[in-house]
């Protein structure tokens, strides 16, 4: 009964360090002493679980495809692809209803933390043209950007969760797909329902010039993509290889060398949550190796709590009391992904990640939020009457077909 306890204990301290502001690798590795004490890892035998932890090539995969997937966003904004991006959507969308889409979504594919706040003004501008309200702005603002979490495989959320469960990214991203086009269709009748066609007044059509930018834009994540999901390199090459394309956009442009490029990247890496996948992963390995997991799926069993109510509440409840998707994957993946059955085990997977999307798209300690909602000066309680329609349909679509596949 001790390591179920422990357990219990370990997420409550992650959840309230993290309220508290504390960094997630510190909060991890707090839960995973915690634990390992509980499951009797005391002593030489917890620093042996790290050791193999330190040493495992999936952790320092893991590690660098985090790193180098945020120094990609921060590189390609500080190269100014970003506004390359979004001058080639105004050329080429012709209805303003779908630049509002357009413009938060591939800013959000930036992976940029806080990126809502880049996306607001554009969004502003925009919506202003429509006479939009300022809580219908916002609501397109996060809604659009964090949508896409469900299926951009570049997401780090989306690669944590791949990697613990031993995935390929594109299997979790099949399940979500019909999830997410009944989100994009309910927040687009929700905020656009009786409004027509808005011509965009910087609309150019399908030209050569327009569309080369926008494939000069997205190029370094579509050659990211390609090469990992597609042809099988080696998840941090093929993000490195993305990083190498923006060099090449700044050699040929501006003349950048490539000592001051490589002091580019390692500025741009999101250092705080490349160190913070080894405790993760720490965290997972303790909760193998003391036994813990299969006594709680016992207690559960005994007090008789389905599963698929379990698999709701935790990762939902990790991401709304930490504003963090990555921290709710990394308490409840490791706790959970032993209990799945190994028939249909991407159907379990996919359908724990929606439940810890949806927590973190409706926390209100969510950075996004906090930052949208100062710029377009509107109250919380007005956004989430937004906020709660295309997350209950996420969720509710998502529960009935794990219930149908699993």
């Amino acid at each position: 009964m001790l390591p179920v306890i422990s357990i219990g204990i370990s997420i409550v301290v992650i959840l309230v360090l993290l309220r508290f502001k504390v960094t997630i690798g510190l909060a991890m590795l707090a839960g995973a002493i915690i634990s390992a004490i509980g499951g009797g890892l005391l002593g030489r035998p917890m620093l042996e679980v790290a050791g193999e932890n330190l040493a495992h090539p999936t952790t320092w995969e893991l590690a660098l495809t985090i790193a180098f997937v945020s120094a990609l966003g921060k590189i390609m904004d500080k190269a100014g692809i970003l506004a390359l991006l979004i001058d080639s959507l105004q050329k080429l969308i012709r209805d303003t209803r779908y630049i509002m889409v357009a413009i938060p979504s591939l800013v959000g594919m930036l992976m940029v933390p806080g990126g809502a706040i880049m996306s607001a003004p554009l969004v502003e501008e925009v919506g202003s043209r429509q006479s939009m309200t300022p809580v219908k702005m916002a609501v397109a603002n996060l809604m659009y950007r964090h949508l896409w979490y469900l299926i951009f495989p570049l997401f780090p959320s989306m690669i944590l969760a791949a990697q613990l469960a031993e995935v390929n990214p594109l299997n979790i991203v099949l399940f979500n797909l019909p999830l997410a086009a009944l989100a994009f269709l309910v927040t687009f009748l929700l905020l656009f329902r009786k409004r027509g066609k808005l011509n965009n007044e910087k609309f150019e059509g399908l030209n050569g010039s327009a569309l080369k930018s926008f494939f000069k834009a997205i190029g370094p994540m579509l050659l990211a993509i390609i090469l990992a999901l597609v042809l099988g390199v080696y998840f941090p090459l093929a993000i490195f290889a993305g990083i190498m394309l923006v060099f090449v956009y700044l050699w040929r442009d501006e003349g950048y060398s490539l000592s001051r490029y490589f002091q580019l990247v390692v500025k741009s890496v999101n250092w705080p949550i490349f160190l913070a996948i080894f405790p993760i992963m720490y965290f997972k390995d303790v909760l193998e190796a003391g036994g813990g997991v299969e006594q709680i799926a016992i207690f559960f069993q005994d007090a008789g709590v389905p599963l698929p109510l379990l698999m709701v509440a935790v990762p939902f409840i990790g991401g709304f009391f930490t504003g963090s998707n990555t921290a709710s994957i990394g308490i409840s993946f490791p706790l959970f992904l032993p209990m799945f059955p190994e028939e249909n085990y991407i159907i379990y997977v996919a359908f724990i990640y929606v439940s810890s999307i949806v927590g973190y798209l409706v926390s209100p300690i969510h950075l996004c939020l906090i930052l949208t909602k100062e710029h377009f000066k509107c109250e919380i309680g007005s956004l989430y009457r937004y906020f709660l329609v295309p997350s209950g349909a996420i969720m509710a679509l998502g529960f009935i077909l794990f219930l149908v596949l699993r």
